[in-house]
């Protein structure tokens, strides 16, 4: 008998899918109506090749971890599938089609797999917390039980979207100053390395006097040729303990706690955090899901263990009965202008709009400061290095014009 692939909605709202085998569609409404269940979509399930999904897999090229790229792509797929009509499950599949990560096509096709076995969506995208956030799962079972499956998801991608683009403009802020950094690095090291020996045995040769600037020069190009792996192996040693130590929760709250007093880089951090926490919860209130619920899930989804702990405190004073506006004041983590925008929300039940403005606004803010990051930093690393390598060169140059200076009298034939 042909399978039947079916969405269906209870009494009380709740939407189920799966399949069943039967003679005719006609059988499978009595079926399903017999079961209470109010059908919404009802389609053939296609014979399917079994070899040709395997074929189809090798022929494409897919990397390793789901990216926010992917689930953004994926996301925006799936929503606009069921905004057409298209059946959840046959969704998943053309959906599992254009995957390009390993690990979120494997994710799709347990989903589609726990789906067709009668789970339920949010249930199913539960299972995989190293792809899908509780943001996720909050998200979908609230479209699930509100019909509004399709709405769901596409607030989901625009989220995404926007913490993808926070993301890429913060790794632009720093890459570029390690980038120069590196650079400086590198061409120090071939001057220390390179350059410096070579002046020393010119120097040794001649049996010229150095001043104290050349010989603490000499000596640190010395020690860093003459102990060139034990430095490298101190390095590695201290990278891979640090490694660990952040790994931990001690070390996790002095990384936090340190990002949040960094020099020139402090404000880009507290900046991200404030947008982060809008535009996660603006999103999640927006979607009907309760305060209480998006303040644990915002807690739990936040970067910075410092930020995570004052979001739960806030949570204890809601659900306390209290305004959210009260503890973040009294926190000192967010400035005085979002207290305040958010207390109007609260006041005028608006708090879901005023959040997104907010959103916006810090948004902006690190757009600005990314541009002025930009302009700044260059001429100040070129005036450090300027410094740095004006220094090294001078103190090869003293013993030569100390040199000049004490026989200027052969110069001058």
């Amino acid at each position: 008998m042909p399978a039947y692939v079916y969405v269906a909605r209870d009494r009380g709202g709740v939407i189920q899918s799966g399949q069943l085998e039967a003679a005719g569609e006609e059988d499978v409404l009595s079926v399903l109506q017999n079961r209470g269940l109010i059908v919404t979509s009802l389609a053939r399930k296609e014979a399917q090749d079994l070899t040709a999904r395997p074929k189809m897999r090798a022929m494409r090229s897919l990397h390793g971890r789901a990216s926010l790229d992917d689930q953004v792509h994926f996301c925006q797929q799936l929503a606009t599938l069921i905004d057409a009509g298209v059946p959840l499950l046959r969704s998943l599949e053309v959906v599992s089609l254009q995957a390009e990560s390993r690990a979120l096509l494997a994710a799709i096709e347990q989903m589609r797999h726990d789906v067709e076995s009668g789970s339920k969506f949010a249930k199913a995208v539960a299972k995989h917390p190293a792809i899908f956030s509780n943001l996720w799962v909050s998200l979908v079972e609230t479209g699930e039980a509100s019909g509004t499956l399709g709405q769901s998801l596409n607030q989901i991608a625009s989220y995404l979207e926007s913490m993808r683009n926070l993301r890429s403009k913060a790794a632009t802020a720093l890459t570029y100053p390690l980038v120069l950094i590196a650079a400086a690095v590198l061409v120090l090291m071939f001057f220390v390395l390179k350059i410096i020996p070579i002046f020393s045995g010119i120097f040794a040769q001649m049996n010229i006097p150095m001043p104290l600037l050349t010989r603490i020069t000499i000596a640190i190009s010395d020690a860093a040729r003459h102990y060139t792996i034990v430095v490298i192996f101190g390095l590695v040693v201290v990278g891979w303990v640090v490694k660990h130590f952040l790994r931990t929760e001690q070390g996790r709250w002095l990384r936090d706690r340190t990002l949040l007093k960094l020099p020139v880089f402090k404000q880009l951090f507290i900046q991200l955090q404030l947008t982060y926490f809008a535009q996660g919860l603006s999103t999640l209130l927006a979607s009907g899901v309760p305060i209480l619920t998006s303040l644990e899930i915002i807690e739990r989804s936040a970067s910075n263990l410092v930020y995570a702990k004052a979001i739960g405190e806030v949570r204890e004073a809601v659900r306390e009965g209290k305004s959210m506006a009260d503890p973040m004041g009294l926190s000192g983590l967010f400035p005085p202008m979002m207290v305040q925008m958010i207390r109007v929300g609260e006041e005028i039940g608006e708090l879901a709009k005023m959040l997104t403005r907010v959103a916006k606004y810090y948004e902006e803010r690190v757009d600005t400061f990314i541009d002025r990051l930009s302009v700044l930093f260059e001429p100040f690393a070129i005036v450090v290095m300027a410094v740095i390598i004006g220094t090294l060169v001078v103190s090869m140059f003293l013993p030569i014009f100390n040199l000049a200076g004490g026989s200027g009298m052969q110069f001058g034939k």
